[in-house]
């Protein structure tokens, strides 16, 4: 009698970004093929907050249930504080709830690699694949796909962002591109594509994309949502299904477990903190650790799993901005007359409802001078990272039409925040599961940000530069003091709260050389370090804990996505990267996607289409 409560050919632990892309291409490429998507979180077709793209601020709010809160270590080197670090928790994963915008990494992030196939000369056709760019600025680079379910955007800059454009530029120095997302440009400020369709105005999500379309022409494509798969079930060394846990909302006497087998394949695609201790609870990881927590047969022992934590740590910078800046203030204070405004708007596809608010970013590599005040630590990882890698940035910043934070923390008006990330922290973490049985247990996670001594001082350095950019706006108004370190006040550095110094400034004609650049002293320089220590946070960017390298080298999978000891075993999203990628992380799943599916169909004797 079989165990198992129902059968599929191939079964997808997760449905965000990677693995709604392989939903999609699978059932496409074989209507035959019975696929079964499991997702923890809700569906997400037409959800408001999902499709309408301003409402994305809502999904870090701490009564989200669109997101996990995974809650990190207590850490000195973020003064005690334990970081809380999101993770999609609904259809689409992360391309359903971030930020939307359109950043693609550096080629020499997919040759570093090297893997067989994962060169970035391989992996451009399947980017191209996935995306309809609709921006008219051409294709010089040959980079960009035109025919894709995913559309690519950019509408025309605000006020705001053409000021940051032009500030960026004519002080900062800093090169005015078309497009950074050439995989080959490391240092420039653009006005930023972003993941939405210009004309619906909608979020364009991986599920939107690539499931609900599939569903629609193809029965054989299942979805489960609600469901947290508890472990792969094995015969011997083969996948042959799950175990999971359905929570039906709203009611109480779940959640209810099943098993099902999966003819074919198992897929895990739920992420980089959710994906490795879903093969420790299937008896995958270290041999000593998992005998430790009391597991009776270990699959296969694989010390990586869990190891290799990385994101990119962010500062979000606010500061105050003219009356008559345009931003999304009003919307996140809730004012009834923008409610109603905006929604109409939307309903035609246009308005302030269809932005996220972030127009113009920059990618961003220190000069000559500004190197030699990054320290030593820093100065080495230059040398070993980047000195020979001019595609790589050492940063990522742009300007957000509004304050980020809970809005009643400051007074009513209207903000925008600079953010920055750094590209390739050398902080490294990791993720290992605390009971085999509980899944509400929280895992022991560390995300180790800032441990490295080469962390801290670009921080420094872009929370500098990033002020000295604003001051030169002219609808900058000063500081927000609770955004900022806390300077004494007969500093020179003594933030300039509700500064009218731009007031008057005159559009036509730079004034910039009349604001001169703040001097720091060394106090200054530790407050500002105190600062990022009790502030810096995660960019949602996590990867890395199931890396694909060789076995030896604490490797979990195989250029094929292969469990390493298994068979009928992938696991596809974004912790098989071996490496950090200088940029938002969602081309590079859903480029993760496009290759497992075609990966997938090969082992099948398919066609990818």
């Amino acid at each position: 009698m079989s165990i198992f409560d129902r059968e599929v050919d191939i079964i997808i632990c997760g449905g965000g970004s990677a693995g709604s892309v392989i939903a999609g291409r699978l059932a496409r490429a074989d209507p035959s093929l019975e696929i079964l998507v499991i997702e923890a979180g809700m569906n997400n077709l037409d959800h408001p907050k999902v499709i309408k793209p301003a409402m994305y601020l809502s999904h870090i709010a701490p009564n989200s249930d669109t997101a996990f809160f995974h809650l990190g270590r207590k850490s000195e080197h973020l003064n005690g504080r334990a970081p809380i670090v999101p993770t999609g928790k609904i259809l689409g994963g992360g391309s359903s709830i971030n930020f939307m915008m359109y950043t693609r990494a550096s080629g020499s992030d997919y040759d570093d690699w090297k893997q067989p196939g994962w060169s970035a000369e391989d992996l451009v056709p399947l980017m191209k694949k996935t995306e309809t760019f609709h921006t008219e600025i051409g294709d010089p680079g040959l980079v960009h796909g035109f025919e894709g379910p995913l559309h690519i955007s950019r509408k025309q800059t605000g006020k705001l962002g053409e000021e940051f454009f032009k500030v960026l530029h004519e002080y900062g120095g800093i090169p005015q591109h078309l497009d950074l997302q050439d995989f080959k440009s490391g240092h420039g400020v653009q006005r930023w594509d972003k993941w939405i369709n210009p004309i619906t105005g909608r979020r364009s999500d991986a599920a939107h994309g690539f499931i609900h379309p599939a569903m629609r022409e193809n029965s054989n494509l299942q979805l489960l949502v609600h469901t947290r798969v508890k472990k792969v079930l094995f015969e011997d060394n083969v996948a042959e299904g799950v175990e999971c846990l359905t929570e039906i909302p709203g009611d109480p006497t779940g959640p209810y477990s099943q098993s099902i087998k999966a003819r074919k394949m198992v897929v895990i695609s739920a992420g980089a903190i959710s994906s490795p201790q879903i093969l420790q609870r299937s008896g995958i990881g270290s041999k000593g650790f998992l005998e430790k927590l009391g597991v009776q047969k270990v699959i296969s022992d694989l010390p990586g799993v869990g190891q290799n934590y990385q994101d990119h740590q962010l500062l979000l910078i606010p500061y105050k901005a003219s009356d008559d800046t345009e931003s999304l203030d009003e919307l996140l204070r809730a004012e009834p007359s923008t409610l109603v405004r905006w929604e109409d708007d939307f309903t035609r596809g246009e308005g302030g409802m269809t932005s996220n608010w972030v127009d113009v970013s920059a990618k961003v590599r220190p000069n000559v001078e500004e190197l030699k005040g990054l320290g030593p630590d820093f100065q080495q990882a230059w040398k070993d990272m980047f000195a020979d890698a001019p595609d790589k940035p050492v940063a990522v910043t742009g300007i957000v039409g509004c304050y980020t934070g809970d809005p009643l923390e400051v007074p009513k008006g209207k903000y925008f925040t600079v953010f920055s990330y750094s590209a390739y922290p050398l902080s490294m973490g990791y993720v290992n599961i605390t009971s085999l049985e509980d899944l509400d247990s929280p895992p022991d996670f560390d995300p180790k940000f800032l441990s490295s001594p080469a962390d801290l001082s670009p921080h420094v350095w872009m929370y500098k530069r990033g002020r000295e950019w604003c001051r030169r706006l002219p609808s900058f108004r000063g500081e927000v003091e609770v955004g900022h370190p806390k300077f004494a006040t007969n500093s020179a550095a003594y933030c300039n709260i509700g500064s009218d110094q731009n007031k008057n400034y005159d559009e036509n004609s730079s004034k910039s050389e009349e604001i001169q650049d703040i001097i720091y002293s060394e106090e200054d320089d530790k407050v500002i370090e105190d600062h990022i220590r009790n502030t810096l946070q995660t960019t949602w960017h996590s990867l890395g804990t199931l890396a694909m390298k060789p076995r030896e080298k604490g490797g979990v999978v195989d250029s094929c996505l292969n469990v390493y000891g298994t068979r009928h075993l992938k696991v596809a999203d974004l912790s098989i990267c071996p490496g950090n990628v200088g940029a938002n992380t969602n081309s590079t799943a859903l480029m993760i996607g496009e290759k497992a599916a075609v990966l997938i169909l090969e082992d099948l004797g398919l066609v990818a289409l």
